[in-house]
């Protein structure tokens, strides 16, 4: 007799077996990094970063910024705590008193966040989902910065060419003009800084490639940090966060690859998926695809903008150039080319009895003059090519009048000005420099050379 197969095949799952439980301390630092890193500094910074890819007003900008900074907390402790003036004018710079006490008042924020938090969930066994959410917040926020400051070095905007640079003393110059001069002298190398910034930005936008972006952000960030805190740039505070960022995100990488330089095991990452739904997950990555798209084509758009704008690709003044001064005559008086170094600062009243040793046209809206001291002084202006003249103003509307004149150009290196400064009647003669006699702007590359042109 032949024994009946069963008609049904059922197989017994294996228990499922729980991680283990995160260590109380380690719950507890997570939590507030999440307050104080994810939301005081990755989330302030992403709400910031939004807002600019919408182009809204410089006021709107500005007025999100206080709230973000918390500014009744801030502007209390910049008060009555730090003495120091909570000022939330964009200004260029990061590191501004408002913005380090406003990180102090997340600080607070977060004690208290963490403290609430650990009181109300003190049951929970671990943030595993809510670290990978965390992580994503950080990835998101790295790849907007990168985008940014990567795309006015791809289009070189950050650091761009100035006339001036090239007749004022060395020691005129600040560490960060020092920076900003070397790396304007070499375009490709410019170039090449924001390659990788944008590279790794591109590589943190999709999960599978998101590793090797933050071991490359890491190594990016880190230059950009130390190249801040060496040169005295005042982004300190924020390349530092970025830095930490991607710290977070390439640490478990890092310690991947490491192992296996050592010859150890390596085994398998595994993560926990963000939605407990598959086709949630994939969703999700479909948003990010496009969520960087629209990060990279935002951050192309005010990078091109400001390129044509005040960038290498910025329109040159119709007189162009760095120009000596040969012949000054102040109300029929001419005055001789003497240096006299006991007046650093120019005085308004005086100024149209000073003798000046340049005048440098670079861009269309401005005119730097050379005072005899090499100190320079910068001008609003107006050059009217139609007129032939020329307006300069404290204003950038050249409403306020400083000095006018009017032009001849009887040949191509020789200019000479006619007109009133500071309320005296000025005669100028003047000769172009010839740029090329500047090694750093003709010397080129060179694949062979007898010697080092160490000069």
């Amino acid at each position: 007799m032949v024994a009946q197969l069963p008609t049904e095949l059922r197989i017994a799952e294996p228990e499922r077996v729980r991680p283990p439980r995160w260590h109380p301390l380690a719950r507890l630092v997570f939590r507030f990094a999440f307050v104080y890193v994810g939301v005081g500094m990755a989330g302030t910074w992403l709400v910031h970063a939004l807002i600019r890819t919408l182009w809204v007003p410089v006021q709107t900008v500005t007025e999100v910024a206080r709230w973000l900074a918390l500014f009744p907390l801030t502007n209390w402790l910049g008060a009555h705590v730090f003495d120091a003036p909570t000022d939330y004018r964009v200004t260029g710079s990061g590191d501004t008193a408002a913005q380090w006490v406003s990180m102090v008042s997340w600080l607070l924020v977060a004690v208290i966040a963490t403290a609430v938090w650990s009181l109300l969930d003190r049951r929970r066994a671990d943030y595993r989902r809510l670290y990978e959410w965390f992580r994503l917040l950080l990835r998101v926020s790295l790849v907007s910065a990168l985008l940014l400051y990567g795309m006015v070095k791809v289009l070189p905007t950050q650091m761009s060419f100035n006339l001036g640079r090239l007749v004022e003393p060395f020691g005129d110059l600040s560490p960060m003009g020092v920076l900003w001069a070397q790396t304007s002298v070499s375009e490709p190398y410019e170039i090449a800084l924001g390659a990788a910034e944008v590279t790794a930005a591109l590589l943190l936008v999709l999960p599978r490639t998101a590793g090797l972006g933050a071991i490359l952000a890491f190594i990016v960030t880190l230059q950009v940090a130390l190249m801040n805190l060496t040169f005295d740039v005042p982004v300190k505070l924020f390349s530092l966060q970025l830095l930490a960022f991607s710290a977070v995100l390439a640490a478990p990488d890092i310690r991947r690859i490491v192992a296996a330089l050592l010859g150890l095991a390596v085994p398998v990452r595994t993560t926990v998926p963000l939605l407990g739904v598959v086709r949630g997950n994939r969703l999700l990555v479909v948003l990010q695809a496009i969520f960087g798209v629209w990060l990279l084509f935002a951050a192309i758009s005010e990078a091109n903008d400001g390129w044509h704008l005040y960038g290498s690709a910025r329109p040159h003044s119709p007189l162009y150039g760095i120009w000596n001064i040969t012949e000054f005559t102040s109300a029929g008086k001419e005055l001789p080319a003497v240096v006299d170094f006991g007046d650093s600062e120019p005085n308004p009243a005086t100024i149209g009895s000073e003798r000046f040793r340049r005048i440098i046209f670079d861009v269309p809206e401005a005119v730097t003059i050379q005072r005899m001291n090499d100190s320079q002084i910068a001008f609003y202006a107006r050059v009217d090519t139609d007129h032939h003249t020329i307006s300069l103003s404290a204003d950038p509307a050249v409403r306020t009048t400083i000095a006018i004149f009017g032009y001849q150009q009887p040949q191509p290196d020789r200019l000479i000005l006619d007109g009133s400064l500071g309320g005296r009647s000025v005669h100028m003669a003047l000769e172009a420099v010839d740029l090329n006699r500047y090694p750093v702007v003709a010397r080129g590359f060179h694949w062979v050379q007898p010697a080092p042109y160490l000069r």
